[in-house]
């Protein structure tokens, strides 16, 4: 009997077929779960390397610099972000005001040439600091190099007091070729913002650490910068101090004005169309500018005529208001010292007083008495600086060529945004 192989039946198949389907359905889903979940699990990793990355940006660079404090710029430029100024703020991108008018403070001698005859003279060491009143082309307040270098160190009274057994200098910068000079056989770079102490002949006195762009390259804190400039000051027998050192003038009227904005100060200018009596004048000027009733609360200039000044008898928001016809321009230039008090950026400013050289034996110590009771210290931030500056066409003009490298891509890119502005008008 012939054996037949047993075949499956229509029923017995159709029975095995869900079991089949579902089986590789199953593992279908199966691997899909599991493919998912690694994608899941791929992307929630991304999700936090993004969010942490972004976190840490925000830790390393821009918070420090956006929130400021007194590490924020530093800080944030150390750690990744770019932070500090002077697009990041920081404690330098803020002017702020003294709360009275007899905070002391150190009185510069604002050239070179003035600068190193008196310490010469004297036999006195020197404390030596450039800066420039200006940043990206927009006057009315320090560098954020020359500003971080007053509120951290200059500004404390320890200070204050030993530098009374210096000469102090401080260069603005991008102004005198000499000047440029001096600095560069100094430092090697000719740069804004410069920090030395001198011998009396104006050499190093102190052995730098870096580039020499500040005292934390020469002093761990203030106690060590007072301490070692005592011990300076201790190798030098000082001669000839009895004698009215030379009035501290800037290099030009015009910059005097942006300095004195720049130090929320007001401007003291000696006028006199020959140069004898323009210094026989300024002798009388030096002997208030060193008294302790002024020392260190004005800036000086002197001039021969007032025709590169612009002045004003109005104001607008801290700012001179040099559209206006209250503007006049070259007043009457008599012998005479004239106080003025500058707007935001120096560009212009109101004459508070004027005193003929007739009367300044008599009247201007008055006069200057007067004006630093009711001097105003504005309050300023760089960024309404640079927002006023545009709005108004606010362009400061240095005597020599900008050689610091973003100081100039900084001035550039204002002056393009400021030129494109002029178009639309």
């Amino acid at each position: 009997m012939q054996k037949v192989r047993p075949t499956s039946s229509p029923a017995a198949t159709n029975a095995l077929l869900p079991r089949r389907v579902l089986t590789c359905l199953f593992a279908c889903v199966f691997m899909s779960c599991a493919t998912l979940a690694q994608t899941m699990s791929a992307s929630n990793f991304t999700g936090r390397s993004a969010k942490n990355s972004a976190q840490g940006g925000q830790t390393s660079g821009g918070k420090g610099g956006a929130k400021g404090g007194p590490n924020g710029g530093q800080t944030g430029g150390q750690n990744g972000g770019r932070g500090g100024p002077p697009n990041g703020g920081g404690p330098e991108t803020k002017t702020t005001s003294p709360a009275t008018g007899k905070d002391p403070a150190i009185q510069w001698y604002a050239t070179l040439e003035r600068g190193l005859a008196e310490a010469k003279r004297t036999n006195k060491p020197i404390l030596f600091v450039t800066g420039a009143p200006h940043c990206s082309g927009v006057s009315g307040m320090w560098c954020p190099g020359k500003k971080k270098i007053d509120d951290g160190w200059l500004t404390h009274n320890d200070i204050i007091e030993v530098a009374q057994k210096f000469v102090c200098i401080r260069l603005t910068s991008y102004e005198s070729q000499s000047e440029a000079a001096f600095i560069e056989k100094l430092r090697g770079n000719p740069v804004n913002t410069a920090f030395a102490i001198l011998t009396p002949q104006g050499e190093p006195a102190l052995k730098v650490q870096g580039l020499g762009r500040g005292p934390s390259e020469l002093f761990g804190d203030t106690a060590d910068m007072v301490k070692q400039m005592n011990e300076v000051a201790a190798k030098y027998v000082a001669t000839d101090v009895a004698q009215t050192p030379m009035l501290p003038v800037t290099l030009s009227a015009k910059l005097g004005l942006a300095v004195a904005s720049a130090d929320l100060q007001p401007l003291v200018l000696v006028v006199a169309s020959d140069a004898a009596a323009r210094a026989a004048l300024e002798a009388k000027v030096a002997k208030l500018a060193w008294s302790k009733d002024f020392q260190g609360f004005f800036t000086y200039a002197n001039a021969a005529n007032t025709k590169s000044l612009v002045f004003t008898s109005a104001t607008n928001n801290g700012a001179a208001n040099t559209s206006s016809s209250n503007t006049t321009i070259n007043p009457m230039t008599i012998d005479s010292v004239l106080i003025i008090e500058p707007d935001i950026f120096g560009a212009a400013g109101k004459i508070v007083a004027q005193i003929s050289a007739s009367d300044v034996d008599t009247q201007l110590s008055g006069a200057m008495k007067s004006a630093r009771t009711n001097h105003v210290r504005m309050e300023k931030s760089r960024e309404q600086l640079k927002r006023m500056a545009l709005a108004q066409g606010i362009y400061f003009e240095t005597g020599i060529p900008v050689s610091g490298k973003r100081e100039a891509e900084d001035r550039a890119k204002y002056k393009q945004k400021l030129d494109a502005r002029k178009k639309t008008l």
